[in-house]
């Protein structure tokens, strides 16, 4: 996750534009340069969103190397992005057995989320707290904290949430969901609280914009809301609010 957007995505090697055949060594194929060779074209076109050549160089980085970490990983993510679950999962699970990497347990955990398998997502954003940064680690914890928001389990995801705030006080999605957490519950000095901080650490989008107005609306100060609406009307000029629908839109 990015510690602003909680969005998960595999490190892509800027590659030629071009795939590589092979690299001669010796009259022949060094086999596992070629792999990584077109493992990182592969990496460059899925950065660009071409899947399908990206799909093209991934297979041909594995027909040299069948264990090419990259190349696996690639493949998982470019299944993932082509609707093909069960091929997905397949190559997520190869490229763990060959490196169980933290950034690769964020990556599937998150497909795993997206396929409705929560308990099996939180487990894997677990295993990925063995990275060696804070920032990271918060954000593991903030993806568990998000992914069971999406289940409707609340109160087990504000535990994760708070504690990746504990690992990272600017976590942003920790932040904005604590906030929408408390103002459903009602209490809105704590969701003040948690956008305010929020709302230092990073641009609101369009969403969270609402938010922050609705609770300055619920603690009476029609001000700080009307403040918070010209914001997003300003970033939404062809969805704006006024106060009086704000008001008569409160849950």
């Amino acid at each position: 996750m990015s510690r602003r957007q909680g969005a998960l995505s595999i490190p892509l090697v800027l590659a030629a534009s071009l795939l590589v055949a092979g690299c001669a060594t010796n009259g022949g194929v060094n086999r596992q340069d070629a792999a990584e060779a077109n493992a990182n074209v592969g990496a460059d076109y899925l950065h660009k969103g071409v899947n399908d050549r990206a799909q093209q160089a991934f297979k041909k980085a594995l027909s040299y190397d069948k264990d090419n970490f990259t190349a696996n990983w690639g493949m998982a993510v470019v299944s993932e992005r082509l609707d093909q679950p069960a091929r997905a999962n397949r190559y997520f699970q190869k490229t763990l057995s060959v490196r169980p990497a933290p950034k690769v347990y964020n990556s599937y955990a998150a497909f795993l989320c997206e396929q409705g398998k929560t308990d099996q997502g939180v487990a894997n954003f677990k295993r990925a707290l063995s990275a060696g940064n804070p920032a990271d680690r918060a954000d593991s914890l903030a993806n568990a904290g998000l992914c069971l928001y999406r289940a409707h389990r609340r109160d087990e995801a504000a535990d994760y949430f708070r504690r990746a705030l504990k690992a990272d006080p600017k976590q942003v999605v920790a932040l904005t969901h604590l906030a929408s957490i408390e103002y459903h519950a009602h209490r809105y000095m704590s969701a003040r609280a948690f956008i305010e901080r929020a709302d230092a650490a990073t641009k609101l989008d369009a969403d969270q914009l609402l938010l922050a107005a609705r609770i300055e609306l619920a603690l009476g100060d029609r001000s700080a809301a009307a403040a918070y609406l010209k914001r997003h009307n300003a970033n939404q000029p062809t969805a704006t609010r006024s106060l009086s629908q704000l008001e008569s839109s409160r849950q």
